[in-house]
């Protein structure tokens, strides 16, 4: 029987509408290290339990960026949702700034602890399902793969998904002329900071 657990991915300006109609258990929030918490987070937060982390969406290594021990605490606050949805119905709303790519990875890392490494590629297929047009951070998911030991399972539906999509990358990268290889700016392109 498949456990009661429903994830939803959104972004900063998805969660004054997200936290009440979706009425999480958990959330998995992601911030920039200098944003300050989103007054939404008031809301009903007694009724949930909430990991906070803060690191840019950069690439592993890059000032700012996810470091293994963000990784770690995702897999571990993973591990504690599914082991909660195992008991009783479970609402995990992960997001991060956008809502497209740390929060997206972060979603990605739960449904593997909930399905398992050897079910990468259904766990995978399933965060399509529930987002829209993901682009998970690729350090972030490296950096989760390493520290389970999976050999590259993690990384493996990734990338494939990745190389079917290059095309969204380059019209994400034309405009600046940057290298469609570098998709650091990607989102900052989509997405600009204030």
């Amino acid at each position: 029987m498949p456990s009661p657990l429903s994830i939803r991915v959104g972004g900063l300006h998805t969660l004054d509408t997200d936290i009440p109609a979706f009425r999480p258990t958990h959330m998995l929030g992601i911030l920039d290290p200098l944003t300050p918490d989103p007054p939404s987070y008031a809301l009903e937060r007694a009724h949930r339990l909430a990991l906070i982390l803060r690191f840019r969406d950069v690439d592993a290594g890059d000032p700012g960026g996810p470091e293994g021990h963000h990784a770690a605490a995702i897999i571990d606050f993973a591990d504690r949702v599914v082991t909660a949805s195992r008991q009783q119905e479970t609402r995990l709303l992960v997001h991060c700034h956008a809502g497209i790519s740390r929060s997206t990875a972060s979603a990605y890392i739960a449904l593997v602890r909930e399905r398992g490494l050897d079910r990468a590629d259904e766990a995978f297929a399933e965060l399509l399902r529930i987002t829209e047009q993901p682009w998970p951070n690729r350090s972030l998911v490296d950096l989760a793969d390493r520290l389970l030991a999976a050999n590259g399972r993690l990384l493996a539906p990734l990338d494939a998904y990745r190389a079917a999509n290059i095309d969204r990358l380059h019209q994400g990268m034309a405009p600046l002329g940057r290298a469609a290889d570098d998709d650091t700016g990607f989102l900052d392109w989509v997405f600009p900071r204030r």
